[in-house]
């Protein structure tokens, strides 16, 4: 059963990120003094006292607003209140009551839910009961005065919250279980939160022509007929050159940060435009991370099936080629197109990078493949290939070991790797090979004597022996 939630909700530039990142204790939320840094609904389950909630962090919100974005993130809020049990509403203290601070209130007040007035920025605390004076005109039985930046007055808001919950619901025993986490990787205005929005079956993620849209890494909960799945459209990913602010910049560590953090990649590629230089380092950056990963042609509705897409193929594996065991899936997040079975396939990927195969098979397959073709002569050396076993943790590693593992060449290497990925059936998920040296018995004997010879007693010069 999910938590009972609750949104935080204000007008612009007023330290909704700060205090949900308060809340959290984690920097998850974009933080910067450039009004409307944030406009996707965020979320984190948070524990207080033995009990839960979830929190929502949202835009800056003016009813009224004309605004492209402005008019989306009100829509998306309008939606949100009408499922959450509380409201947590935030003003700011150094600057006292204004009239975008009226225009929401008004509004909220409609809704009839419990409403927590929360007056940020009063990092003076003994002028408390002066900012409380300033803010009742808004209407609001309980004030709280914070400093989200200083954490001053969260214990005593939180130990409401709580209470007030309990009263309209009641807060959840935390999960046994985590989701698995899903993050959405691309260059910017690549579609990302069109497919995450059609991959719910709802407009929960802003969505415009505009490059850039997305600034924070947004996580949903997606749910299946098994355990729901966490998914996470993230920021387009630029080049250190392009980025052009700061918030750009901070977007950019966030989606790396959920690209460490997450259990499998959706690459989502632009099928009008093709393959550019800033997808190629995005899928090297994922092949550096050792992330299962499917690459998703996105806007593949204008194009014909056939020859066509599998020409396209072709070049995704050429251009691609440090992702060759990716699958793809060519897609549209418009219409719907590929979408079916998506999630299935990313729990298959998942579940594969996961499996644990037993020491005995691995050498099976080794030696098999040794059989066909032996390693060949470097260095003047005959490499042989002693046994292998698989790493704890995923997605697999092995380790392989070897009398001469510096011999071994990166074609033979790439050769033992195709055979393990072919006879343990791990050919959707990335794999990594690692040579170690084992003496053998008769090599470490040799260098025992070596040993016991370098340093054995020998008798001291101008001593005469015994007669």
């Amino acid at each position: 059963m999910p938590y009972p939630q609750v949104l935080i909700v204000g007008r612009p530039n007023v330290g909704k990120s700060t205090f949900f990142n308060r809340l959290t204790g984690k920097s998850l939320a974009l933080v910067d003094n450039q009004p409307g840094s944030t406009r996707d609904l965020k979320n984190y389950d948070i524990e207080w006292d033995g009990s839960f909630f979830t929190a929502f962090d949202s835009g800056g919100w003016v009813p009224g607003e004309t605004e492209s974005i402005g008019v989306k993130i009100g829509a998306m809020l309008e939606k949100k209140v009408k499922q959450v049990q509380a409201l947590l509403f935030l003003v700011d203290a150094q600057e006292g009551v204004t009239p975008a601070d009226e225009l929401v209130a008004r509004s909220l007040r409609k809704y009839g839910l419990p409403t927590l007035l929360v007056v940020n920025k009063a990092d003076q605390f003994e002028r408390r009961h002066e900012f409380l004076a300033d803010f009742q005109k808004l209407g609001f039985d309980k004030i709280f005065p914070i400093s989200a930046v200083h954490g001053l007055g969260i214990d005593d808001l939180l130990d409401e919250v709580i209470r007030v919950l309990s009263h309209e619901k009641g807060a959840e025993e935390a999960p046994e279980k985590k989701p698995m986490r899903i993050a959405v990787l691309g260059k910017p205005n690549v579609g990302k939160s069109s497919l995450v929005n059609a991959l719910l079956g709802q407009n929960r993620l802003i969505v415009d022509d505009f490059p850039g849209t997305t600034h924070d890494a947004i996580p949903v909960i997606i749910e299946t007929e098994g355990d729901p799945l966490v998914m996470v459209d993230t920021a387009g990913i630029k080049s250190a050159k392009q980025q052009d602010s700061r918030i750009e910049k901070m977007s950019a560590e966030q989606s790396l940060y959920e690209l460490q953090t997450c259990q499998v990649v959706l690459l989502l590629l632009d099928g009008e435009k093709g393959i550019t230089h800033q997808d190629v380092t995005v899928g090297r950056l994922i092949d550096e991370a050792f992330r299962p990963v499917i690459v998703l042609v996105n806007k593949w509705d204008i194009h014909p099936k056939g020859a066509e897409q599998a020409n396209a193929e072709r070049i995704i594996r050429r251009q691609l080629r440090h992702l060759y065991f990716a699958p793809i899936r060519f897609i549209s997040a418009k219409t719907g197109k590929g979408l079916e079975g998506l999630m299935d396939q990313v729990k298959e990927v998942f579940e594969e990078s996961c499996r644990e195969i037993p020491t005995r098979k691995v050498n099976d397959v080794l030696q098999e493949a040794v059989s066909r073709h032996a390693p060949p002569f470097k260095y003047g050396h005959q490499v042989k290939i002693l046994y292998g076993y698989q790493r704890q943790g995923h997605p697999p590693a092995f380790e392989v070991f070897a009398n001469h593992p510096e011999s071994v060449t990166p074609s033979y290497l790439r050769y033992l790797e195709q055979e393990l990925r072919k006879g343990l059936g791990l050919e959707s998920t990335p794999l990594h090979i690692v040579m170690r040296e084992k003496k053998q018995p008769e090599q470490a004997r040799q260098a025992h004597h070596k040993f016991r010879n370098k340093f054995k007693r020998t008798k001291p010069a101008g001593r005469k022996g015994k007669k």
